[in-house]
Parts: structure tokens; sequence; C-alpha cells
């Protein structure tokens, strides 16, 4: 019974050692590339974190009421693909 513990102990020593590994290269740099998108994207970088509480100025409220009209429409709905898919092996 003794030797059923002791082996008990150390296979759970080895379950909880294998779940705390060293995180991967790809996992160190897990979101890196959207937050450099967004700050490439961004046209005044300070607006990131202290965003202007000022109303649009020189824009009428219809046009970009319009504007959101075509894209909630638009973007929600992609056309399907109706092209059809030609896989060639070794010049077959």
């Amino acid at each position: 019974m003794r030797n059923y513990n002791i082996l008990a102990g150390v296979a759970m020593a080895a379950l909880v050692t294998a779940c705390a590994h060293k995180p991967t290269e790809t996992e160190r740099n897990f979101g890196a590339s959207v937050r450099n998108m967004i700050e490439a994207q961004t046209y005044d970088p300070s607006t990131l974190t202290a965003p202007s509480t000022d109303t649009i100025e020189d824009s009428d409220g219809r046009r970009l009421e319009a504007v959101l009209d075509v894209y909630r429409t638009d973007v929600a709905k992609p056309s399907a693909v109706n092209d059809e898919i030609v896989i060639n092996v070794d010049g077959q």
C-alpha cells in the first residue's frame, strides 16, 4: 500500500509539472500582430488611450447614416463564390 501511495504521488507530481511549460515563441507573441496593425492604422496614436469626445465637424448626418447602412448590408452578406476549383497534380 505504501508503494502505491508513493507511485501515485510521483505520478501526480509528473502530471502537475507537465502543465507548467515554458511558452513557445508563438505564445509569447500572441496578439502582437494585431496590436501592431492597430497602431499602424491609427492616424493619431494619442487617441488610443484618450479618445476625443468632440463631435464630428463638416459631415452630414444623412450621409453618415447611408454609409452605415451600406456597411451593414454589404459587409454582413458577402456574395457566394461560384468558381470551379481545379487542382492539377503533375501537370495532368
